[in-house]
């Protein structure tokens, strides 16, 4: 058997090899083995010290809202962290209890102010301290943006998605998330501006962007008419005046229907004129078109319009009783008259189409009602106890008229009631007997050719419309019986 000393080299040269004796290298095996095994059980006491002294030991690390455990017998913090690959970064805080590490991040947060940009990392709890961290302060009148959200300096300090990946570029995102959390802040500096509202001077200092933002902060509200100058949508600039005037809010009124209306103008006139509302020769304005126009007010505008009404109606003729005293007892005579047409205009007022006035402006008649006149005999009218001056006819009733006395009454003349009506009173001229159905008793009556007279009496053929005309006993009787007009007076 052939042998090479340990660190000869890789490939001798057999020919300048040299034998060794057997026992020789018997006793070199031997040696290096018993270094081996010494070498090993230093190893195995090393490692059973080390296991007893320094027991394996469980951990929990806390951090980014995960939770890792390990078992291990390393109790450097950082080693752990590394185990469990948890990077630490520039104002984190690792706390370490017992079996649990916790590692409390800092907010990375960019601070735009003044025109610098500086990038940190903080534990403050409200934006005050970390303004204050940075030195940078702010007024009353300043606007914070916290990641685009206006905030108040007492509102917390939280980290949120801010999706400005170019923002990693900042020490303080020094991650390559594709959604970093953090906070971008800015502050937007007040600058002085003057507001003239209707007159009225009002110094702001304001951080707003526009013009309407700064006249909203100054409660400022504006109406669909409002002048601004220059324009709502302006950028705010240092030293800037700002004019406003608010239109006026009119409740106009036309007809049925209310509007409101806005208006710069002074008078109610040129409010109106300003709509294109014109009024006519008769149209109204409440209140009148000088008043002055003031927010709030009411203003009715009346269209008024005329016309000319004419109203026909006929006119039926009456009867009227006239004396003559050429006429013998008796007798009468009759002129017959004809119906009239009576006219009346009359002016119509409307008011938003309704009527609210009419008004008689003249009369006339064409034809001229012309009443039938009965002329009577004065001392026939005397005889009978009659005025007809004063008497109205109240119907003519065309009646067949017979004539009767005592006598033919059908009673003997040594009766008692000889001669006596069904009223009690005596047949004489001017006493009729009628159908008390058709004409009452007691109604007065005239009867040409006959006279006045008075329903005061019945009969048995006196029915319906008959009429019996009363003479006295031994008095000629000049009436011939037949048809008569027979009138009847009023009470």
């Amino acid at each position: 058997m052939t042998y090479w000393l340990e660190g000869a080299p890789a490939r001798p040269d057999v020919r300048q090899a040299q034998l060794l004796p057997d026992a020789y290298l018997n006793l070199i095996s031997s040696s290096r083995a018993r270094l081996r095994l010494a070498l090993f059980l230093c190893i195995a006491f090393a490692g059973l010290l080390g296991f007893v002294v320094f027991p394996p030991q469980r951990f929990v690390v806390n951090a980014d809202e995960s939770t890792s455990v390990l078992v291990s017998r390393q109790r450097d913090v950082a080693s752990l962290l590394d185990t469990v690959g948890v990077e630490r970064e520039v104002g984190d805080v690792v706390v370490r209890g017992a079996n649990q590490i916790k590692v409390e991040r800092a907010t990375p947060v960019v601070v735009e102010a003044d025109g610098r940009i500086l990038a940190w990392r903080t534990r403050a709890e409200t934006v005050q301290d970390l303004l204050a961290e940075l030195g940078v302060s702010v007024s009353p009148y300043d606007t914070l943006l916290y990641n685009g959200v206006e905030v108040s300096a007492s509102d917390a300090v939280y980290a949120s998605p801010i999706g400005l990946v170019s923002l990693t570029g900042f020490g303080a995102f020094n991650r390559t998330d594709s959604d970093p959390q953090g906070v971008v802040l800015q502050v937007v500096r007040a600058v002085p501006l003057t507001i003239v509202e209707d007159g009225r001077i009002i110094p702001l200092q304001s951080s707003r962007p526009s013009v309407a933002m700064a006249l909203n902060q100054a409660g400022i509200r504006l109406g669909p008419a409002d002048d601004v100058y220059p324009s709502p949508a302006t950028a705010i600039t240092a030293g800037m005046r700002v004019e406003v005037k608010h239109a006026k809010a009119v409740s106009l009124r036309v007809g049925g229907s209310t509007s409101l209306i806005y208006t710069h103008k002074e008078t109610v006139a040129d409010a109106l004129g300003e709509l294109g509302l014109f009024l006519g020769p008769e149209d109204r304005v409440e209140p009148g078109l000088d008043t002055p126009v003031v927010n709030g007010m009411t203003t009715r505008l009346v269209r008024v319009a005329g016309r000319q009404l004419i109203e026909k109606q006929d006119v039926q003729r009456k009867t009227v009783f006239r004396p003559d005293d050429t006429l013998a007892e008796f007798q009468s005579r009759v002129v017959a008259g004809h119906d009239g047409v009576s006219y009346s205009e009359f002016r119509i007022v409307i008011e938003d189409e309704v009527e609210v006035e009419k008004t008689l402006t003249r009369q006339w008649s064409d034809p001229e009602v012309v009443d039938n006149v009965i002329y009577y005999s004065t001392a026939a009218a005397q005889a009978a106890g009659f005025s007809p001056g004063s008497a109205s006819v109240v119907r003519v009733d065309r009646m067949y008229a017979t004539w009767y006395n005592a006598a033919s009454s059908g009673k003997a003349a040594t009766d008692p009631a000889y001669g006596i009506t069904a009223t009690g009173v005596p047949v004489q001229r001017g006493i009729v007997a009628v159908d008390p159905r058709v004409i009452p008793l007691g109604t007065r009556l005239y009867v040409p050719g006959y006279g006045f007279a008075i329903a005061a009496d019945t009969g048995g053929g006196v029915i319906g419309g008959m009429i019996d005309l009363g003479f006295a006993d031994g008095q000629i009787s000049d009436w011939r019986t037949g048809w008569a007009d027979v009138y009847i007076l009023a009470p």
